[in-house]
């Protein structure tokens, strides 16, 4: 159970962290202050039943994927609906396009081993260094090495035949 002085200190400690890890992720200022406040509020109402298991630091970044996440969905459904009012076929097969690449992105994401996601959205998304991955989360720099290794190795197997597209469209 956290109390309120534990959880501002919490906030404190985290919310920079965590805004500059949902931009990035987001690539969206408004919507990434947005997410963070959601996912702390969320840990605030749930605060007296949430059991933590792990570094904290990992369970916001994964509470703010999982918003992220959400919130896309919620935008494909309403980008759909305005495709189905007029947009012309060609920006709204593109933008399925891009939602499709983003899909199978985030699947293969959620596809990989905890530890090594967990390393990967640090690295590639958090754009942390390997020593403040291995100190956030309490590893060896070299195990960040073989994890990061691990994930990319997965990645570039579940997504050989869209490298090209993803690079355009996600980066």
């Amino acid at each position: 159970m956290l109390a309120l002085q534990s959880f501002e200190e919490l906030f404190r400690e985290n919310h920079a962290h965590c805004l500059a890890f949902a931009t990035h992720y987001t690539g969206d200022s408004h919507e990434a202050e947005e997410i963070v406040q959601q996912v702390f509020l969320k840990l605030w109402e749930k605060r007296d039943t949430i059991v933590i298991t792990g570094p904290v630091k990992a369970y916001l970044f994964s509470a703010i994927r999982n918003a992220a996440i959400s919130q896309w969905r919620k935008a494909a459904v309403r980008s759909e609906k305005e495709t189905a009012y007029g947009l012309s076929r060609e920006s709204a097969t593109q933008a399925a396009d891009v939602r499709e690449l983003e899909k199978l992105y985030h699947q293969a994401l959620d596809r990989l081993p905890e530890r090594c996601r967990e390393v990967f959205i640090l690295s590639r998304h958090q754009q942390m260094k390997y020593a403040e991955i291995a100190e956030a989360m309490n590893i060896s720099v070299k195990t960040v090495e073989n994890q990061m290794g691990k994930a990319l190795k997965i990645l570039h197997q579940e997504l050989k035949e869209y490298l090209p597209l993803l690079i355009i469209f996600l980066f």
